[in-house]
């Protein structure tokens, strides 16, 4: 994460009174239906309004398919079915490509628009709740309660693995050996 991390003491000349800089940290933000969401700056490459989008058959439904960016091919992912919106979109040709991860295999993420880079107090984030309407918290790492809305910040390290099947999630849990 992009960190201040040293909380200074400043003394502002125009009120005649110290003033502290709080520790903070920069979220790229981003909106997919009524959610806000962000994810740390120093986790998000670049962001682009329109890649030409090639569909690949048979993959899972939260890959869209693939774009081409400067001649490296990178997974579209529909950021809604990926972590389980239920918002209805029905055009993605329209989505923003925020590209995000790791250089050497960075993903596109899809989004239906983009908010603005985000510096938050550090001691205003907080663990996410058990529950949030209408998205799945496994990909929730934080949540960050501003005063108008709820900044949910993404696990980008989830969002980039494989999703597993139900089948092959309870055939894993059931080759597990049981401690007794």
């Amino acid at each position: 994460m992009s960190t201040n991390n040293n909380a200074i003491v400043a003394r502002d000349e125009d009120i005649g009174q110290e003033v502290q800089q709080l520790e903070t940290t920069q979220f790229v933000t981003f909106y997919f239906g009524e959610h806000f969401f962000g994810l740390p700056i120093d986790e998000v490459i670049e962001i682009n309004r329109m890649l030409d989008l090639t569909p690949v058959p048979l993959a899972p439904d939260y890959i869209t398919g693939i774009v081409n960016l400067r001649g490296q091919i990178l997974t579209a992912v529909n950021l809604a079915k990926r972590i389980g919106l239920s918002t209805k979109v029905e055009d993605e040709t329209d989505f923003n490509n925020l590209i995000m991860g790791r250089r050497e295999e960075p993903i596109s993420l899809l989004v239906q628009q983009i908010g603005d880079v985000m510096a938050v107090p550090k001691e205003q984030i907080e663990p996410p709740p058990a529950l949030i309407q209408g998205l799945d918290v496994r990909y929730v790492k934080h949540v960050c309660k501003l005063p108008e809305k709820l900044l949910i910040i993404l696990d980008s390290e989830i969002l980039q693995r494989p999703k597993l099947s139900k089948q092959r999630n309870d055939r894993e849990a059931e080759e597990q050996p049981q401690n007794m």
